[in-house]
């Protein structure tokens, strides 16, 4: 029998019911739940903790819940305090958000790590109840659960960030995961030879796209899935992935989680020495404290990388799978 697994939250799907329902709060209501819309179609309800005001703000609380997903975030508080007024809405961070510091993030150096997804989410959530104001996302404690994270690693400091791209947080982590990719592959080998596993959210609608919609959310399973497909019989199998998980694969990791493997960056110098990239352009990436921080130094270098790490991927996993990479954005950066 195939595990029931509990899906969560997004720290960013959380932090947008906070928003709408700090604005709520500021027009008079105290709502026990909001329902805030997703970035994939779906509106979510969501419980609120807590409602109070602080420093003449309209603050309210909510619980990010992880579901089966390990995660150090799991049950922490997402808060928001609202003011009304104008005709934009102004998203800032708090109190235990982190700060980005380091080129080659979705967020710029200098900003709060409200990545552009959630920032949106926040900001249609709130103005499902108000036309304009100003909200401040907190996370109390964030600053000592930042340290549980690789957020300081990647040059984050000061508190957690808020993420996430569909708003669900899928226990792609969980050690039980595989049998729900299992099960996927099953039902779509009925109905072709041709699957797509995709390494997150953002591949996978990438890959729908531009390859098929015959997509399995695999998260780090990497290894498991393409036996599992092999196993099925598919005779076209693709991997969808992204700079930062194809760095590992290119370095032989079959399960890309952070706790099993940290090659990222090596795996750029690598490939960036095996392509020719000019010695002087080396130091700047042993300093890189990410993979996308890597490619940002390597400039017009990087497809050219990405492309050697893609290859070098193919080796990992066997011919028979075509490894497909994405940017942030959608854009193709190599098919081998």
């Amino acid at each position: 029998m195939i595990p029931l697994m509990r899906f969560g939250i997004t720290t960013g799907l959380a932090a947008a019911a906070a928003a709408k329902a700090a604005a709520l709060f500021a027009l008079g209501e105290r709502p026990r739940a909001v329902v805030v819309p997703t970035p994939i179609g779906l509106r979510i309800e969501v419980p609120v903790e807590r409602l109070y005001v602080e420093e003449g703000r309209h603050c309210a609380e909510v619980k990010k819940v992880s579901g089966d997903n390990p995660d150090v975030l799991d049950g922490a508080i997402i808060k928001a305090c609202a003011r009304l007024g104008g005709e934009e809405v102004v998203v800032k961070g708090g109190r235990g958000v982190g700060v980005v510091t380091r080129p080659g993030l979705p967020v710029p150096p200098g900003e709060p790590a409200i990545n552009p997804v959630p920032r949106r989410m926040i900001e249609e959530a709130f103005r499902e109840v108000a036309k304009g104001g100003e909200v401040v996302i907190e996370v109390p404690g964030g600053e000592e659960l930042a340290k549980l994270t690789m957020n300081e690693r990647l040059g984050i400091v000061g508190g957690v960030s808020i993420l996430g791209t569909t708003g669900i947080e899928y226990p792609v982590s969980a050690e039980g995961y595989i049998e729900h990719v299992k099960a996927e592959l099953k039902v779509l080998r009925s109905s072709g030879d041709r699957v797509v596993l995709a390494q997150g959210s953002g591949s996978a609608q990438y890959a729908r796209s531009a390859i098929c919609d015959c997509v399995v959310k695999i998260g780090d399973l990497v290894g498991e899935a393409v036996a599992a497909a092999r196993e099925f019989g598919f005779s076209e199998i693709y991997l969808a992935t992204m700079p930062g998980k194809l760095a590992k694969i290119a370095c032989g990791a079959l399960n890309t989680h952070s706790k099993l493997c940290k090659c990222g960056v090596e795996s750029v110098l690598y490939s960036a020495v095996a392509v020719g990239v000019d010695p002087a352009l080396l130091g700047a990436l042993v300093k890189a404290s990410s993979v996308e921080e890597a490619l940002y130094y390597l400039g017009p270098h990087a497809r050219a990388v990405v492309e050697h790490m893609a290859v070098r991927a193919k080796q990992a996993l066997g011919n028979d799978v075509v490894v497909v990479v994405f940017a942030r954005g959608g854009e193709l950066l190599a098919k081998v």
